[in-house]
């Protein structure tokens, strides 16, 4: 899209006031849709334009600003010397990683311009798990989220709009709040698994694969591309999608092995050698060296419940031979 650059911080400016026209809304979401600087831009001026802190976060930000306008906007620096106490505060929340991200897809719904820049600048929440830990999340309609560790879940501050949407990196367990006015949506990996009122899991740790598991209720999963549907799933079904090819198939799923880790069940079923050590990688948030060449018979299935790190390696010790060291967050295996 050829957007005239002299005229983008114009209509910025005029957006934050809520003074743009639709036809200049337009332009503007347009323009944050050409690349993700721009959409960065567009969502550190929005958030910083509340902001009433009288000094910088931290010292050397000015030239962190202009950097970020220079690539969005690429501008001459004297463009940017009107925008200077602004872009302070937005390069500090930028670096500092808040997390507040926009959906400019809001207003091309028959908004009126009000509800066009109410939608603008609508925030988004990020909740992240490190390695290691696993929490209960409340969102906003009362959908209870259990979020996996190494997983994150984002979401509108007070879903607005006809929608519940939730984007998911890694892996949680929903129990959705009945809405049949507003679907809940569960958006990975480019992928959409919408319900109006059930309980499903929904698993993307694997890069080639996600898997959706349906424990009550009913789900359809969707293409997020194209809205195709990809299947509708009954309770006790789960569809694996592999990521590379788009295809896909159903089966019938183990409840404890999809969804033992909400109530603290590390469970592995016929998990081989590299699975045992990514699983204990990622439930006790710690990095698991080898020495030595480890057996390829590993076929294990076992539940773990509330037990330690050493507990579990000393239980895999009686079945396979093998040496370990617990160094803090770092474990060294040896064969």
């Amino acid at each position: 899209m050829d957007v005239q650059k002299d005229k983008i911080d114009e209509i910025l400016l005029k957006w934050l006031m809520q003074t743009a026209t639709e036809e200049e809304l337009d332009i503007l979401k347009k323009w944050g849709r050409l690349n993700e600087e721009n959409l960065k831009l567009i969502e550190n001026l929005g958030k910083t334009w509340k902001e009433d802190t009288p000094e910088p976060l931290f010292t050397h930000v000015e030239s962190k600003a202009n950097e970020i306008w220079a690539a969005a906007m690429q501008e001459q620096p004297k463009k940017l010397m009107s925008w200077r106490k602004v872009f302070r505060y937005a390069a500090a929340i930028l670096i500092f990683s808040v997390s507040f991200f926009w959906v400019l897809n809001l207003a091309d719904r028959g908004k009126t311009e009000k509800e066009d820049s109410t939608a603008l600048a609508s925030t988004f929440i990020l909740r992240e798990n490190l390695p290691g830990q696993k929490t209960k999340v409340l969102l906003p309609d009362g959908t209870v989220v259990f979020l996996n560790s190494s997983s994150s879940i984002k979401y509108q501050e007070n879903f607005e709009g006809r929608e519940r949407r939730v984007v998911l990196n890694g892996e949680a367990f929903f129990e959705v709040a009945k809405d049949a006015n507003k679907p809940f949506i569960v958006e990975c990996l480019g992928i959409e698994t919408e319900a109006l009122g059930t309980a499903f899991n929904v698993n993307a740790f694997d890069p080639h694969q996600i898997g959706i598991s349906l424990i009550e209720g009913k789900v359809r999963i969707n293409e997020s591309e194209t809205s195709s549907k990809l299947a509708t799933l009954s309770p006790g079904n789960q569809l694996l999608i592999n990521l590379a090819t788009r295809k896909f198939f159903e089966q019938a799923f183990e409840s404890e092995e999809v969804i033992g880790w909400t109530v603290g069940k590390l469970v592995f079923s016929h998990a081989d050698f590299q699975a045992i050590t990514s699983g204990l990688e990622k439930w006790f948030g710690v990095d698991i060296t080898v020495k030595g060449n480890a057996p390829e018979d590993w076929q294990v299935s076992t539940v773990y419940q509330n037990q330690t790190l050493k507990n579990i390696l000393t239980d895999l010790q009686y079945s396979k031979k093998f040496a370990y060291e617990i160094n803090g967050t770092n474990v060294t295996i040896t064969f």
